[in-house]
């Protein structure tokens, strides 16, 4: 059994599956799916290694019910324990979810511990009971085993039955055996393995079972069967397909479907003759192929009451020859090749002897052959020598394309001097200058040139010459014989042949053309006959006059026109199907059939039945003597039924599309009753051609493609095809697909084209997501920044003037802390969640994309109202605020967003894009989770002209990230305030470094007093220019200002304020008077209450400032808040200790002046 260690996680939250993987991964593999159709496909392909399938309910795409029903289904509950994880908390979701067949159901949120333990013990319980069912399973085995001995008991029934059987069904196994192991070795596209060798040897004993329903009067006649008793006795294939049927409780099917196979087909035969079904070639299964062989030869060697049994070698040669029937030619191949083992076990299993115990198993026995067989190219390869010997003749094989020779046959050793060149022109030469008579060795050496040349362009397949050679052994020239065969390798540029060289003997003479019976009558003879050149022109060398009268050609016209070229009369469109045919027919023989046609002279296209005989003339050229005859009228009759039928086909085939007919000369359509059915509306049918590109349900961008394929068809293009949309009655578009073939009458012009049409709408559709996908971002599915820009630049060039759009630049608050608190595969999951938030609030014709790690982008068409794009942004923030607060992990997340309308705040994609970027910053800066429109003059205030940061002496790109304030000024900061013998004098050192590090106005530390009546601005740096607002002294504060300024500062101790023009009163009219335009607060505060604060002011212009600079100076504000404190509580512990060594001064002394003040009686 195979290991199952994996668990198939399926959810559609990837924080879901995230905290489950934890739970799991050390001990299992884990796999997982974010829809139902993912987790079916995974289920199938993994499915012997999954222990459990841990599912939830509510799923796009497929829901996890929908899972459990195909489960069902397919039967995989048996195998697979499936453990329901869901939010669902309602005693009919429990219910469905066990009666489907669940094992448990979990409920978020949920314990890890206990769900690790409880699907533990559901793996454990399952796989104890699957080793159960192994071991029930090998039980079974041995069962089977048994089913095989009463299988063989119900084939034996067979033999008792008929007289003639004997052990017909040891042999067919033992030669069903044999027969496919050679196949095996020989021919491996087969498949066949020692398993199914085995199963197929086996279920080869009922291929006869049928026989039991035959009557014994037919079963047993001594004699040949009449007609009819034939055809009762070749019913038994199909009645032992009915007994084997009734089987089908057997629990080897695949056993059972061989026998099937073997049973029905074993008497079908190559070439389509057989029965009872008439395959032919390969759809007869090979297991059906071996055991007809097998059969045949065994009621070929056994005795029959009509004869007795034949040599087993005169046996094989009738199968050999097609006497018993057409078999595979590799099989056949592969019966020469087993013979001798057929042979011997017919002899050792002949009838009448007893049966034997090992017939499941002959090989064992020694039928094994001493060597193994050649193999099909190597048998081929000695054929072919076997051939050049009988030739008694030197052979050279040439290929002219890269000059490349080879001697493959040399019998005669005066031709040893064809070897002696390094290419095939140098080594004809050399033998031509040695041995070939000075008259003839022009010739010879032309062979190599200018002849081989014009035999390859003329197309021909053979070319003979003679010439004389020197015989070394009689020292007297001889006549040889050169015969140029070309070899077809199907590639026209290929140029190769074998170049045979033959001496001929002393009493041979010159080749003459036998001339075919009738030739002397040629130019009397009623019909056409022709003889031309079996080259690739077919030249006509004379015609008669029947030919000429059949076409209307004279024979100064045949010369003038055509150049005698009987190619040229062939109708254009048949003559590479009869140059095919004929080449294919000259391969196996001299004669050739063909029908074509031909144009005759004025233009008629006349149907022929050319019949020709291939003749070789005294020139050693070949031709061809063929007799035309007019079947014109025929054919007609036999295109008119083709194409009745052709349309029959095409209704029958095609019922569940829709099928159209043009009648192009009546410029009409009809179509199958289907139309009505599939789109709602009665279609065109008069004038088609033109209401069609005009008025149709087309797609107006498909209109021109349609109009171009109509033109097509009828120029006279045989088949076309088109893609294009098409409206049903509901008003949607439906890709279509149309096919159509084109009709000719006699003459050869259309008359009708005849299509399919077929709905490829959810095709077309898959194939346009797979080429949007390289638009999309691979981890939320958005388009990503380059696509966005792309389809947004195309609409604003073409935008129509009255119409508006918005822009929204939305941007995750605080990303960093979310990822560095649940790390990024959380983060991920926030972002996709983030992506389907913004899918459901837009349209789908809105651009939604994701521009950066946390930046997305959405384009809105048609949205003129200010007030509409705000409330639009208030449902994005309050959406994105939603999220995950009912989840396993808890996680406030928001965002803040940026909004530019075209035209108003731009026309081009950067223009928007900028104005948008810069409205959300300004929201950032107003304190997150917020949005803002774009306002020039707002924007201004805080912005350069080109959308950079304002400051007192640099200007900060807002798009730009590098740090200000690096770790190293950190790290001094902390070793300032480390290292001090003076607190005061450290901390103003930090201000005056931090506050020209940062180029501001002002900056300053202000303190509470501990009960917060009393204020102080204890430490302050101004930069140059810039007026001081230092007082050390304690003031009394105002109350108001002191609460409504600490209500500003967020969860991190920080206040952001980019413009104090937006601030409410009072705290706007004191900042005012400071002459402050923007500033930064950091907060100090003692064991969490509020004590004070470090502020950076910009005195010249507004100012935002980036997270990482915000980062660090809370971080500066820390230290000084722990260090400033301790100063404070060191200074007051002096303060009171000084107090009270004044009070005890104090005492003392008036202690003093009383006692000695006083007065007393004396003593």
């Amino acid at each position: 059994m195979m290991k199952r260690d994996t668990i198939l996680i399926v959810d559609d939250m990837e924080v879901n599956r995230a905290i489950l993987h934890g739970v799991f991964e050390t001990q299992y593999n884990l796999l997982e799916a974010e829809n139902g159709e993912q987790a079916l496909l995974l289920l199938e392909a993994y499915h012997g290694q999954i222990a459990a399938l841990l599912l939830d309910l509510m799923m796009p795409v497929m829901n996890g019910y929908q899972v459990m029903e195909e489960m069902r289904e397919r039967g995989e509950f048996t195998d697979v324990p499936v453990v329901v994880i869901t939010a669902e908390d309602s005693v009919e979701h429990e219910v469905r979810a066990f009666d489907l067949g669940a094992s448990d159901i979990v409920k978020k949120p949920f314990e890890p511990h206990v769900v690790k333990r409880r699907i533990q013990n559901i793996i454990e319980l399952n796989l104890h009971r699957l080793n159960q069912e192994e071991l029930i399973a090998e039980q079974a085995a041995r069962l089977r085993e048994s089913n095989a001995v009463m299988i063989d008991a119900l084939s034996s029934i067979i033999e008792y039955r008929s007289v003639e059987t004997g052990q017909h069904i040891q042999r067919i196994r033992m030669f069903a055996k044999v027969l496919l192991e050679d196949v095996s070795r020989c021919y491996a596209e087969y498949g066949l393995n020692e398993r199914n060798i085995d199963m197929i040897a086996s279920a080869s004993s009922m291929h006869d079972i049928g026989k039991i329903a035959i009557p014994d009067s037919i079963l047993n006649k001594p004699g040949r069967l009449t007609p009819e008793e034939f055809e009762i006795m070749k019913t038994h294939s199909v009645k032992g397909c009915e007994i084997l049927a009734g089987l089908d409780r057997m629990s080897d099917q695949e056993y059972l479907q061989y026998a099937y196979n073997i049973c029905r087909y074993h008497h079908e035969r190559w070439d389509g003759s057989g029965y009872p079904d008439g395959l032919k070639g390969d759809s007869i299964p090979v297991c059906a192929q071996v055991v007809g062989i097998a059969d045949c030869y065994d009621a070929l060697t056994t005795d029959r009451v009509y004869r007795k049994a034949l040599p087993a070698g005169q046996a094989v040669n009738m199968i050999l020859n097609g006497e018993c029937g057409a078999f595979s030619p590799k099989l056949l191949e592969c019966l020469k090749n087993v013979q001798e083992p057929f042979k011997r076990l017919s002899q050792e299993y002949a009838d009448g002897t007893s049966a034997r115990k090992d017939y499941i198993h002959p090989m064992r026995a020694g039928y094994h052959r001493e060597q193994d067989p050649l193999d099909t190219l190597q048998m081929g390869q000695m054929k072919y020598f076997s051939l050049l010997k009988y030739t008694d003749s030197t052979v050279m094989e040439v290929d002219m394309t890269n000059g490349v020779y080879h001697v493959v046959y040399m019998p005669d050793s005066a031709f040893e001097l064809l070897r002696s060149g390094s290419s095939f022109a140098e080594s004809v030469a050399n033998f031509a200058d040695a041995l070939v008579h000075p008259d003839d060795r022009g010739l010879v050496k032309k062979l190599s040139g200018r002849y081989m040349e014009a035999f390859f362009e003329n197309g021909l397949t053979r070319r003979s010459y003679r010439f004389r050679v020197f015989n070394p052994l009689t020292e007297k020239y001889r006549w040889c014989q050169i015969t140029l065969l070309r070899i077809d390798c199907g590639q026209p540029h290929q140029c190769s042949a074998l170049v045979i060289w033959q001496p001929e003997t002393e009493s041979a003479a010159p080749l003459k053309v036998m001339e075919p019976a009738g030739t002397g009558l040629l130019h009397n003879l009623v019909g056409g006959i022709q003889q031309c050149l079996n080259d690739r022109w077919f030249t006509l060398v004379q015609v008669n006059e029947g030919f000429m009268q059949m076409l209307g050609y004279g024979d100064q016209e045949l010369r003038s026109k055509f150049q005698n070229r009987f190619l040229n009369l062939i109708y254009p469109a048949d003559r590479e199907e009869v140059l095919r045919q004929t080449k294919e027919q000259l391969q196996s023989g001299s004669t050739v059939e063909l029908e074509y046609r031909v144009v005759a002279r004025d233009q008629r296209i006349v149907w022929v039945l050319d019949k020709s005989q291939l003749t070789v003339g005294e020139d050693g050229k070949e031709s061809l003597f063929s007799i035309l005859i007019d079947i014109t009228r025929s054919k007609k009759a036999q295109d008119e039924l083709r194409l009745t039928l052709e349309r029959h086909k095409i209704i029958m085939d095609q019922t569940n599309d829709v099928i159209f007919e043009w009648d192009i000369g009546k410029d009409q359509l009809s179509y199958s009753p289907n139309w009505v059915e599939k789109f709602g509306y009665v279609p065109i049918t008069e004038q088609a051609s033109k209401r069609m590109v005009q008025v149709s349900h087309i797609h107006p961008e498909d209109m021109p493609m349609i109009d171009k394929l109509v033109k097509r068809i009828r120029a006279g293009q045989v088949y076309g095809e088109a893609q294009f949309r098409l409206a049903d009655a509901k008003g949607r578009y439906r890709w279509c697909k149309i096919r159509t073939s084109t009709q000719f009458d006699d003459m050869g012009n259309t008359y009708k084209a005849v299509g399919v049409m077929t709905d490829i709408d959810e095709e077309k559709r898959a194939a346009q997501a797979l080429i949007d996908k390289a638009d999309r971002d691979e981890l939320t599915g958005l388009y990503n920044k380059s696509a966005v820009r792309r389809k947004m630049e195309d609409y604003l060039q073409r935008r129509p003037k009255d119409e508006s759009a918005v822009v929204y630049i939305i941007d995750v608050d605080n990303f960093k802390q979310i990822n560095d608190g649940h790390g990024h595969m959380f983060g991920d999951t926030v972002l996709q969640a983030i992506s389907a938030k913004l899918r459901e609030v837009f349209r789908g014709q809105d651009l939604i994309a994701r521009i950066g790690g946390d930046e997305f982008l959405v384009f809105v068409r048609g949205m003129p109202d200010p007030a509409a794009a705000e409330r639009r942004a208030m449902t994005i923030r309050d959406g994105v605020g939603g999220l995950f607060r009912q989840n396993v992990i808890q996680c406030n997340v928001s965002c803040s967003i940026g909004i530019a309308r075209c035209p108003e705040n731009g026309t081009t994609f950067d223009e928007l894009f900028q104005r948008g970027d810069m409205a959300l910053y300004y929201s950032k800066a107003k304190g997150k989770d917020r949005f803002a429109l774009y306002d020039q003059e707002q924007m201004s205030r805080l912005f350069d002209g080109n959308g950079s940061y304002r400051t007192a002496n640099t200007t900060i790109d807002p798009r730009e990230t590098t740090d200000i304030v690096t770790g190293d000024v950190m790290e001094r900061v902390f070793r300032l305030l480390c290292d001090a013998d003076d607190i005061q004098k450290a901390v103003q050192h930090i201000l005056d470094m931090l506050g020209r590090q940062f180029a501001v106005s002002r900056a300053s530390i202000y303190e509470l007093s501990p009960d917060g009546g009393l204020i102080s601005n204890a430490f302050e740096w101004c930069n140059e220019g810039v007026e001081s607002r230092s007082g050390r002294e304690q003031r009394k504060c105002d109350g108001r200002l002191i609460r409504a300024v600490h209500a500003e500062f967020d969860d991190s101790g920080v206040w952001h304020c980019p413009d104090i023009s937006a601030l409410k009163e009072p705290m706007r009219r004191y900042f005012e008077r400071r002459g402050t335009k923007s500033m930064l607060q950091c907060e100090i505060s003692d064991r969490g209450i509020y004590r004070g604060a470090i502020v950076f002011e910009d005195c010249a212009m507004h100012r935002i400032w980036t997270e990482e600079q915000i980062h660090m100076l809370a971080f500066v504000a820390k230290l000084l808040s722990v260090f400033l404190i301790k100063e404070r509580a060191r200074c007051q512990a002096v303060e009171d200790g000084a107090g009270r060594e004044t009070v005890a001064e104090s005492v003392k002394e008036s202690g003093s002046e009383t006692i000695s003040g006083s007065s007393g009686p004396e003593v």
